[in-house]
């Protein structure tokens, strides 16, 4: 008997040892018990709603929540099971509310969300039905866009920026999708906000945006609304859950099917301000400043004044006062101002005529949003620059920082070849500091050096009159011979050959170059499809892993154009037959204005991005190895 309790005690003491396990996690998120007033309440006068949950929960990213049409004076606060809703604005007559958490609601002790929870109500006698649905994509690369903020408005706002209230408001997901449920029928205009506060109002020069080009019809569509349960379930019990978010995934496919159906897709692109157009202004070296625009700007528009400094005015203005008061003082004073003891010595003052000697160029960059702006007085270091663009101006203060004072005299006027080594069917292109003035290449010269077969290298000289000169750019030319393949170069030019606007000559310069063979590059074949008869067109082979910003090669074509077929349909082949290897892929955007440049669009003007086309795989080039691709856009 003993052995027998002493062994129940054992196995006791070893039970009591043991962590209790507590079951299972509850991984389910909470569900919706009871509310009031109840979910879909018409002729809704309230303002409180209390929404009771099968467990304790807790609020969090409240700022999150959608309310839509938007309210201003609105809060939510949590207790134990139940979540209060305060609604302290004025509603609009017969109009349907909905109120979308997101995932502000959740499980007290694992933090389980409720995700996209949606309480309904109306202040008029039926609940509206219709809905709207879409995707936000960015206009450069594609890409969806999260966390945007979409509106809705029944007619397009007259002014710009919009300061109409929109008449529903949502919010993309992580997919770039949206959907609008229980709104009026009707056709709406859409617009898009990246923005992070979700305000709704647009700032076109910081935030990005989208817009309908038309207006979207609402379709016949009821979102499922979320389930209850009985107080009689399990906590754990997952099943109704699961249900509804087979219905909720069923009903967004739905959706973007619809979508898809209607082609209802917006494009992120960065507007811009026809009155904000400076961006930044920047003191590169001493005599040098490059400006930087949201937009680019009309040439014709823009004007530059180069003024004093406030600063410098203002030491000025107090020296002269001085002056004035000593003027009526005695002898002594005029003779001691005269000797120079005085701080306020007229030789220590900031020049103020320099403005009338200053002599300034305007430089654009390859860069369409940059302009250069270089002047010949160096020595200024404090200055007061007003830009006015048309009806507009604009004006900066800009003080030299120690660092551009001690940088590389960009002012200076030098010559650089753009690049060491190129193609024998390419131009040597010679680029310079400051816009040339004066070309004069009778002195120069030019040389080849080869290798024998015996390994002798020797010197050949090359007639300057059988290398064609063409200027390209204010600041480049380009210079055309027969290179031969393989072979090294040199150019010698002396002072004589160039100048700049200011009448200075470049130093004596030697470029050393080479031309390379063809073998080590690989060609690549890329046939068209689908391009539309008529349209302008750009396609752009770019280096696949700079996120498309790296153009190696660009074309124009025309849709329409080419005789060959494909698959029953027009097939316009492209060449590249010169690739250094390496990763790269395609890119095509349709170009209307034929500037071969790809265009963001403008809000004002109803002018949408140029749209971009993707080619869905990466090229590995070889060296001496030919590609054929075949690519149908649509």
């Amino acid at each position: 008997m003993l052995l027998v309790v002493m062994a129940g005690l054992a196995v006791s003491c070893a039970n009591y040892s043991s962590a209790p396990t507590g079951g299972p996690k509850d991984l389910a998120p909470p569900v919706l018990l009871k509310a009031e007033p109840p979910q879909g309440t018409v002729g809704f006068t309230h303002d409180k709603i209390n929404l009771t949950f099968d467990e304790f929960v807790v609020l969090q990213k409240t700022d999150k929540i959608i309310v839509s049409p938007p309210l201003e004076r609105i809060s939510y606060s949590s207790n134990l099971k139940t979540v209060t809703v305060l609604i302290e604005d004025s509603l609009a007559e017969g109009v349907t509310y909905s109120i979308n958490f997101k995932d502000a609601v959740g499980d007290l002790h694992e933090s389980t969300p409720l995700r996209d929870f949606t309480y309904v109500f109306s202040t008029g006698k039926t609940i509206d039905s219709g809905f709207l649905s879409g995707i936000l994509l960015d206009a450069f690369d594609n890409k969806p866009v999260k966390e945007a903020s979409v509106l809705l408005y029944a007619q397009i706002p007259s002014e710009y920026p919009p300061a109409t209230p929109p008449a529903y408001v949502s919010v993309t997901d992580a997919e770039g999708f949206f959907t609008f449920s229980h709104i009026k029928e009707g056709c709406y205009h859409v617009l898009a906000i990246a923005e992070e506060s979700h305000d709704y109002q647009l700032n076109p020069v910081e935030e990005k945006m989208a817009f309908s080009e038309d207006c979207w019809q609402t379709q016949a569509f009821q979102a499922p609304v979320l389930f209850s349960k009985s107080a009689r379930q399990k906590e754990s019990d997952t099943a109704i859950r699961a249900a509804y978010d087979t219905a909720l995934q069923r009903a967004k496919r739905t959706a973007f099917g619809a979508a898809e159906e209607h082609n209802h897709r917006l494009f992120l692109y960065q507007d811009w301000q026809e009155d904000v157009f400076l961006k930044e202004s920047k003191w590169n070296a001493r005599g040098e400043i490059l400006l930087t625009w949201y937009y680019k700007p009309d040439s014709s528009t823009l004007r530059y004044e180069f003024l004093p400094s406030y600063a410098d005015e203002e030491i000025v203005a107090q020296a002269q006062k001085a002056a004035d008061t000593l003027s009526v003082e005695g002898k002594r004073d005029r003779r001691s101002r005269r000797a120079g003891t005085r701080p306020a010595d007229t030789a220590e003052l900031p020049d103020l005529t320099w403005p009338l000697r200053l002599r300034m160029l305007e430089i654009a960059q390859d860069d369409p949003l940059q302009t250069k702006l270089w002047f010949n007085n160096y020595a200024v270091d404090d200055l007061r620059l007003v830009i006015h663009n048309g009806e507009y101006a604009d004006t900066v203060e800009l003080t030299l920082p120690m660092s551009a004072a001690r940088s590389k005299d960009t002012t200076a006027f030098r010559v650089s070849a753009q690049a060491s080594t190129f193609l024998h069917t390419d131009s040597l292109v010679l680029g310079f500091t400051l816009p040339l003035e004066e070309i004069d290449l009778e002195q120069a010269r030019l040389y080849q050096y080869f290798t024998d077969e015996e390994n002798r290298k020797d010197t050949t000289e090359i007639d300057m009159r059988n290398v064609r000169v063409e200027r390209i750019h204010p600041q480049r030319i380009s210079l055309s011979y027969a290179w031969k393949q393989g072979a090294a170069y040199q150019l010698f030019l002396p002072p004589t050959c160039f100048s700049d606007p200011f009448g200075r000559p470049i130093d004596t310069t030697f470029l050393r170059f080479s031309v390379s063979d063809p073998l080590n590059f690989g060609q690549v074949a890329v046939s068209l499809l689908g391009l539309e008869e008529g349209k302008n067109y750009v396609l752009q082979m770019v280096n696949a892993t700079s996120n498309y910003k790296t153009v190696l090669f660009q074309r124009s074509l025309q849709g329409g154009a080419g005789d060959a077929e494909i698959d029953g349909k027009r097939a316009q082949t492209v060449e590249f037959p010169y690739v250094k290897p390496g990763s790269v892929t395609f890119v095509l955007f349709e170009d209307p204005n034929n500037d071969a440049r790809w265009d963001v669009g403008h809000y004002p003007a109803r002018l949408q991005p140029e749209k971009r086309y993707y080619f869905p795989k990466t090229l590995q080039v070889e060296a001496d190895w030919r590609i054929e691709e075949t690519w149908d856009i649509e």
